[in-house]
């Protein structure tokens, strides 16, 4: 009955768990079927000691006893389930083999006795475990040695060997109804589970296509228009050099188009993750941090504090674009400052500070009052979005945005 918990292909995790419930459902039914293995036992074994010739140490006596032994063994091993029936076919045989063999030999050598339980044992556990065609062979076997014994006169003669019969053949009738409402009880578990998953797909698939779809309104609405502004502005530091503007015109060109290219970047970025493409995270930190010291020429240095651990893929998007929102805020207001990004990874809590330290002086950050700005309340809104807290605010020396993640 193993091939019914043994679906083929991938298995889903849902479908997994499904399965293992259905076999711990299957082997409790097996345990409450202990007792009344046990129960047979005490049957046969009290009939025996009461028929005669009794189980004994010599002549046909000690053979009742060894027959006897031979016969209870097997059903004390599978009781105690240092025998189990289920898993290989091979055991459930040699079990019901040995059963109905010392079983037979029972009844021959006490006639009248409880020689019925031992062959209604074996007909039962293989319309249980076997496959059917498997136990009606079976099943067919031991009817055969019954007729042979009825037909020479054995065991109990035709009375006995009609309800002999008929036990069997109501025993099997049990067995085939338990076993295929098992087999059906986890196909229903499987349909379900596999329905479950398809439902999941499809929602999954739904919000794939949104998100592809958003993705290319996002494409044509941003990176076009910024590579058309990126475009003007290339324009514009053409003239300015044809024209001989000052450097502080130029340099402030220079600076426009950086800006715009990291906007394309990251409109680009943002496309990517809507489609389900790998999102940045802190492990993109680095790169983050030296871009914006090549490609911005602003002053930053990156320090990591405590041993690395993994994060929850919102939670390390969230830092990231904590960071590249506070170091934008830094090259448009502070480009002269000495910023510092500091990475701490605490038992309780993950860290992450943007400052900037002023070496002279520069211009105010009147704009970047806490809580106002579309770049911070868009910082504070992802940080609280993953259980976090943000500040920004000023400090003696400069500016500091912290952001801190519980662990």
């Amino acid at each position: 009955m193993t091939d019914t918990l043994q679906p083929t292909g991938q298995v889903s995790p849902r479908l997994a768990l499904a399965l293992a419930s259905a076999r711990e459902r299957r082997e409790g039914r097996g345990r409450r079927m202990q007792p009344v293995l046990w129960g047979v036992m005490a049957a046969i074994a009290v009939q025996s000691l009461h028929a005669s010739p009794a189980p004994g140490v010599r002549g046909r006596h000690l053979a009742v006893t060894l027959v006897l032994v031979g016969c209870l063994l097997p059903m004390a091993a599978a009781a105690s389930n240092l025998w189990p029936l289920t898993g290989r076919p091979a055991r459930c045989l040699v079990f019901c083999v040995l059963v109905d063999g010392f079983g037979f030999a029972l009844g021959i050598l006490q006639p009248g006795s409880m020689s019925t339980l031992p062959p209604s044992v074996v007909v039962l556990t293989a319309f249980l475990i076997l496959e059917r065609r498997a136990a009606t062979v079976l099943a067919v076997v031991v009817m055969g040695c019954l007729t042979g014994a009825a037909a020479a006169g054995l065991d109990g003669g035709t009375d006995n060997f009609l309800h002999q019969v008929l036990f069997g053949v109501l025993l099997a009738v049990v067995g085939i109804v338990v076993r295929q409402s098992i087999i059906n009880e986890v196909a229903v578990t499987v349909l379900l589970a596999q329905l479950e998953d398809a439902r999941e797909a499809e929602t999954e698939a739904a919000a794939l296509a949104e998100r592809t779809r958003i993705a290319q309104d996002l494409h044509d609405v941003l990176a076009h228009t910024l590579s058309g502004l990126a475009v003007q502005i290339q324009a514009a530091r053409r003239m300015a050099r044809r024209d001989q503007a000052s450097g502080d015109l130029r340099g402030l060109l220079d600076r426009a188009g950086g800006l715009v290219k990291e906007g394309v970047a990251d409109a680009r970025r943002a496309v990517r993750a809507l489609r389900g493409e790998r999102v940045p995270s802190l492990e993109r930190l680095p790169e983050l941090v030296e871009r914006y010291r090549v490609d911005l020429e602003l002053n930053v240095t990156l320090s990591v504090i405590g041993p690395h651990r993994e994060l929850q893929p919102d939670v390390g998007e969230a830092l990231y674009r904590g960071v590249q929102e506070a170091l934008t805020n830094t090259v448009r207001y502070a480009r002269d400052a000495q910023a510092t990004v500091t990475l701490v990874y605490e038992p309780s809590a993950t860290i992450l500070t943007v400052e900037d330290r002023r070496t002279g002086p520069g211009p105010v950050r009147a704009a970047l009052v806490e809580g106002s700005g579309l770049g911070l309340t868009g910082m504070r809104e992802r940080v609280t979005g993953v259980g976090g807290t943000m500040h920004a605010g000023p400090t003696a020396h400069g500016w500091e945005v912290r952001m801190e993640i519980p662990a």
